[in-house]
């Protein structure tokens, strides 16, 4: 290969980076109100979400999609998600709360019956890429404990919550035989107040493989609760089928 030819090459790869790390900034950094945001946190962090051992989406050419919540289970909402999504014959899958799967294990055994999967989403919601060693692994063994306590069954995938985390972070939740799991679109979006907007931004972006995140937990969530049902049926309408994540991660592993 000829210098010009390296040259080209070398810009064409800058360009392809800089443009997902453009999306990245625009679909996570800019996805949270304002109140909840850590720009440059993120911004710190955003080098650890291109770690090939995290997951975001999944390559597939079957139309599957992985509906993930996180932050509950919480009685004001997470009852309103199960009633949509039992209404349109949906299985997600929840990233819960280890002190509020204690606080409220009546709703983390609902979404077990209704075939949803449960998730490790820490113990307490902390910014995991300031704890060390042994803080990071109270927050997720605790939450498994407790997890496997009400569910008959330890996770097998973990979501930092808010995003953030190190490499010790996906290494300790590796020896806890978990594997991270990000997404690649939120519904929550700072720019998106309301609900209709929010479905059809998430509707905009669908393709096959995709892990779309949501909340129904801590904070307000009344909105993601009113564009659930827009998101879900427009999703169908296009084809899509919604799977929990360990079908999504199955169907990489069998589609040709």
């Amino acid at each position: 290969m000829s210098k010009t030819s390296q040259v080209i090459l070398q810009v064409i790869v800058t360009l392809a980076a800089m443009i997902t790390t453009g999306v990245w900034l625009k679909e996570n950094i800019w996805a949270y109100p304002a109140d909840n945001i850590y720009s440059g946190q993120n911004l710190f962090v955003l080098r650890y979400w291109f770690d090939s051992r995290v997951i975001h989406h999944v390559h597939t050419k079957e139309k599957l999609v992985a509906l993930t919540f996180d932050d509950g289970p919480d009685p004001r909402y997470t009852p309103q998600v199960l009633d949509i999504l039992k209404q349109h014959r949906v299985h997600a899958t929840f990233f819960v709360v280890g002190e509020s799967v204690q606080r409220h294990p009546d709703i983390v055994k609902r979404e077990l019956q209704e075939g949803h999967e449960i998730e490790n989403h820490s113990y307490t919601h902390p910014d995991l890429g300031k704890k060390n060693g042994a803080e990071i692994l109270k927050e997720l063994e605790t939450t498994q404990k407790v997890i496997e306590i009400t569910a008959g069954s330890a996770p097998r995938y973990f979501r930092p919550p808010r995003g953030l985390f190190n490499t010790q972070v996906v290494e300790i939740a590796q020896r806890l035989g978990m594997k991270t799991v990000l997404w690649d679109i939120g519904v929550e979006h700072r720019a998106f107040r309301d609900p209709r907007d929010m479905a059809y931004r998430v509707v905009g972006k669908a393709h096959p493989g995709i892990i779309i995140l949501a909340h129904d937990g801590r904070l307000d969530r009344s909105l993601t609760v009113k564009a659930l049902p827009i998101l879900i049926n427009e999703y169908q309408k296009m084809g899509y089928r919604f799977v929990t994540l360990t079908e999504l991660l199955a169907s990489a592993e069998t589609s040709p």
